[in-house]
């Protein structure tokens, strides 16, 4: 299994000074499986980091074999949609940042990739969605599909190009502009429309 992460998918994160786009195609980063943390179980706050974030995304599961798969057929490929948080210790990607290294040990770690429970996918191109998230500390962000860039499909369209997709496969499809704080003692919950998906401790 691969999770995919989309690094920047964002109209307003996008925008240069004279308003033209300046990233042509999706950044994407891999993540290990076994970061992989779900069902509802606590995040444990490594003890290597004294600050750890998350990004907010939604995320959709990948349900068949797919190589450069056309966009108008994208849709087959994915049966359910979630939201997800992808967890970064942001001591140490800063320092790894500095140093010239890949981020690896600032986003692989276990626990380091949170997704919700899934909602079945019609076999249609999703249409506009909002996902939202509050935490215990007071964060509350609101993050619609209308401000991205690239559509799940275009998204599809485009890693597929370079990686073969399989059954299972999880694609985040790029994160909200705040990352949410991640402390010992947190709450986080998480919705698409009035739906939770999320609902987690921090310990």
């Amino acid at each position: 299994m691969k999770i995919i992460v989309v690094t920047e998918n964002r109209k307003e994160g996008n925008n240069q000074a004279n308003g033209t786009l300046n990233i042509k195609c999706p950044v994407v980063m891999m993540k290990a499986d076994s970061s992989l943390l779900k069902d509802n179980k606590p995040l444990f706050v490594p003890d290597f980091t004294s600050r750890l974030t998350g990004g907010f995304h939604l995320v959709v599961r990948i349900s068949r074999l797919g190589k450069s798969i056309p966009k108008r057929f994208a849709h087959r490929y994915y049966d359910g949609i979630t939201v997800g948080l992808d967890v970064r210790a942001d001591d140490i990607a800063e320092q790894l940042s500095r140093a010239g290294q890949p981020w690896d040990l600032a986003e692989s770690f276990d626990g380091g990739t949170v997704i919700g429970s899934f909602i079945p996918t019609d076999g249609s191109p999703l249409g506009k969605m909002k996902a939202t998230l509050h935490s215990k500390d007071g964060t509350s962000l609101c993050y619609e599909t209308e401000t991205w860039l690239w559509s799940v499909d275009e998204l599809i369209e485009q890693t597929s190009r370079i990686f073969q997709l399989r059954q299972g496969d999880l694609l985040f499809c790029g994160p909200a502009a705040t990352r949410v704080p991640l402390k010992i003692g947190g709450h986080i919950e998480a919705a698409i429309g009035n739906r939770c998906l999320l609902d987690f401790n921090v310990r």
